[in-house]
């Protein structure tokens, strides 16, 4: 046998030298390679948000129709196009609100999306149930509250483009929109009849916070008083957790407290009512888990069990990629940076962005995917 030579490392060191550098590879390795990008989106770097508003700039305008998806089901493909139409203008309003420099070369696009957000043809279903359009008219008792997310939308262009050919209507579903959610003595209203989904009536909420952003108008009292009735209503105590749906007329759960409804309630909250989205977003980190850095939330409350839907996203290990990838947003309005670059990792290992021709795709995403993960990647706090 060799004797070891005088300072060489034994085979016992060099065993324990090896798994070290193993564990800090798994440890370290994956994190920085998947995280790479966290802190460029968490400080609204130039060129991390340029290269994702191309994507989506070019989305909008060199797509020839109005719809995205034609799945046959036209309630899907009428809320997909919204959202994608919603969440661009939202995004390319966080970034021209960073990089002012830029409103020149986004606001065609921004003109663009809200035009075809406004157009009473997308939401075709709302308007069969309905029997009416509610960009044309809302009954006295309809709710509307898809109504919400157009509105939200228009807003964002409105801080841009005061001006704007939209802004009668952009006043008037404000003023419908603010007058449902005071008379509401819960704080609810329908999206659909005899549908009641409490993250929808936050998205209406934010759109009036967003409308006085926008035109220098005040509901802020009017928005305090409503936030209270909703919390008290349908903010689930022990989980901190928003319940997804309610019963139309009551507080009553028909579906479970969810990760993602939660998550992205705080997220357009953060524009009306942000002591609400703080005690939402805390509620959504109690459900949020870490492994090698690596975040995600899960989309039940501790203890409980669901399959999920199309709204939460898939779900691995009850963590719903819903919850996650609304959560980014959800930390940027309350400032978490540490839960911010988490969430990332998991988003960027799942989601596979391709930096390519100067834009950001992410591969998995498909356009509405990408378009909702633009709006949280750029959102801004208040």
């Amino acid at each position: 046998m060799t004797a070891p030579r005088p300072g060489a490392p034994s085979a016992r060191a060099r065993r324990v030298g090896l798994a070290v550098l193993v564990v800090l590879t798994l440890f370290v390795v994956p994190r920085w390679i998947a995280g790479g990008d966290a802190s460029s989106y968490y400080d609204g770097d130039l060129a991390a948000d340029d290269a994702l508003a191309q994507t989506l700039s070019r989305a909008v305008l060199e797509h020839p129709e109005l719809l995205y998806y034609k799945t046959g089901s036209p309630r899907f493909d009428g809320q997909s196009a919204v959202a994608i139409y919603q969440m661009t203008l939202l995004g390319l309003g966080q970034v021209l609100l960073a990089h002012p420099e830029k409103r020149a070369e986004y606001l065609p696009a921004m003109r663009e999306a809200g035009k075809r957000l406004a157009s009473p043809t997308v939401l075709t279903y709302a308007a069969s149930v309905y029997g009416h359009s509610g960009i044309v008219w809302m009954g006295p008792g309809e709710g509307h509250a898809y109504l919400g997310y157009v509105n939200l939308g228009l807003g964002m262009l409105r801080m841009f483009d005061p001006d704007t050919p939209l802004k009668g209507l952009h006043d008037r579903l404000t003023a419908d929109l603010a007058s449902r959610l005071e008379a509401s003595p819960r704080g609810l209203i329908e999206t659909y009849p005899g549908e009641t989904w409490p993250p929808d009536v936050a998205a209406v909420a934010g759109s009036i916070g967003l409308y006085d952003r926008a035109t220098g108008k005040d509901h802020g009292a009017m928005l305090a008083r409503w936030a209270k009735r909703f919390a008290a209503c349908a903010v689930d105590e022990p989980s901190g957790l928003l319940v997804q749906r309610t019963a139309s007329g009551s507080c009553k759960p028909v579906d479970s407290p969810r990760g993602s409804g939660t998550a992205v309630a705080s997220y357009f909250l953060g524009f009306a009512a942000p002591e609400l989205s703080a005690r939402l977003y805390e509620g959504l980190s109690r459900g949020r888990r870490s492994v090698l850095g690596f975040g995600g939330v899960r989309e039940y409350p501790s203890g409980v069990d669901g399959a999920g839907d199309l709204d939460g996203g898939p779900m691995i290990a009850g963590m719903s990629v819903g919850a996650a990838g609304f959560g980014l947003g959800a930390a940027r309005m309350n400032r978490d940076r540490a839960g911010f670059t988490e969430l990332y990792r998991s988003t960027s290992l799942l989601g596979i962005p391709v930096h390519t021709d100067g834009r950001t795709v992410f591969a998995t995403g498909g356009v509405l995917g990408n378009a909702l993960l633009f709006a949280m990647l750029t959102a801004r706090a208040p």
